[in-house]
């Protein structure tokens, strides 16, 4: 925020007589211009002189005297780090000073020395912003009814204290915050804003936001972040890749964290048989009767396991018995044709030779 600051000086001729100037603040590290002008004078300039109090000296002191000729001398050991920006025809006094440090912060005073009219001055406010570092730390609760912290907005060693807020969406009804300030010995600040509520399941996975507004960020800054709850596996399905000629099974497990172990069981009959696997997979590379039975998986990580069960029954392939008796009704269909075949032609053969045998008995006759 700046505000300008205007002197005026009432007495005798030098009632108009005023001093422009404005406080300033400044980030951390860079530069700052600390501007003051004197107006509406016609007195001659015979010097002009900065004084500060800051955090490192809180005693006033002089630190940079500029003379009427444009030189300048160094007091107090800022050195370097301050320059003369201003123009001395213009009775402008502004200066900058490079790299704020904390130990800066504090009041300027700028004093123009005038002949005849003697001194005037204006005093300058300069605050140093320091952005915050801002990070959100995750907690993974273990599913539950009682409320505890389930993710923490920090924004560390600003200044002045950044303000932290957490962006809730659907959820929010089940979920509150609370926020907690520390002071650092070099006046910076840490703001912790902590989400609180009972970590039931249905938060696992919810989307909230972390927003961090300070004067030092140009545009409030925005964390995204994931609740995650922790709970034992649940709702163990075992699921083939196919359903006519399944090659793999995958055991699919609700669970937070993910499991860590797999078990597999395969129980026929009056056997029960653990199955090697890889993971949450088991290879069946051709599956035949000799496979069938009731497949268990176990899945189990830190907080407990569950089962999950298929029961598989594999069918004689049917293709070979349908070939077989394709074959024999084709071969009893020939053989039903052959026989049909003689049959006429024996018929056949017996017409032709009925009327030669009546013939010759009518000539014996």
């Amino acid at each position: 925020m700046i505000l300008e600051l205007l002197i005026f000086l009432c007495c005798g001729k030098t009632a108009s007589i005023k001093i422009i100037s404005h406080d300033t603040s400044v980030r951390y590290g860079e530069n700052a211009t600390l501007f003051s002008q004197l107006t509406e004078t016609k007195d001659s300039l015979t010097r002009i002189i900065w004084r500060k109090k800051t955090r490192e000296n809180p005693e006033e002191k002089s630190f940079f005297v500029i003379f009427p000729d444009g030189r300048t001398e160094h007091l107090n050991g800022l050195k370097d780090r301050i320059q003369f920006i201003g123009d001395i025809s213009e009775k402008n006094g502004s200066v900058q000073i490079h790299e704020m440090r904390l130990l800066d912060e504090g009041i300027y005073t700028c004093i123009f020395n005038l002949f005849p009219s003697g001194p005037f001055e204006t005093n300058i406010n300069v605050t140093i912003l320091v952005p915050p570092k801002v990070s959100v730390i995750e907690v993974t609760p273990v599913v539950g009814d009682l409320d505890v912290a389930l993710a923490s907005c920090i924004a560390s060693s600003a200044l002045p204290a950044a303000k932290v807020l957490w962006r809730l969406g659907p959820p929010q009804s089940f979920l509150r915050t609370q926020t907690n300030h520390t002071v650092h010995p070099n006046g910076t600040f840490t703001v912790v804003a902590n989400l609180l509520g009972a970590p039931f399941k249905s938060l696992n996975q919810q989307k909230v936001q972390c927003v961090v507004t300070h004067e030092a960020l140009e545009k409030e800054l925005v964390l995204d972040y994931q609740i995650n709850i922790h709970y034992p596996p649940e709702s163990v399905m075992i699921i083939p890749d196919s359903t006519r000629d399944a090659k793999e099974f995958r055991c699919v497990v609700d669970g937070n964290p993910s499991p860590t172990n797999y078990t597999w069981t395969r129980k026929s009959e009056n056997t029960s048989q653990t199955i090697q696997s890889v993971g949450n997979k088991l290879h069946e590379p051709k599956l035949s009767p000799d496979f069938n039975g009731l497949y268990i998986c176990k899945a189990s990580n830190h907080y407990g396991s569950a089962l999950g069960s298929l029961y598989l029954h594999v069918h004689i392939e049917s293709s070979n018995v349908c070939w077989g008796l394709f074959g024999f009704i084709i071969c009893c269909a020939v053989l039903c044709i052959v026989v049909y075949a003689l049959r006429l032609w024996k018929k056949k053969r017996s017409s032709h030779s009925e009327p030669k045998g009546t013939e010759e008995e009518t000539a014996e006759l």
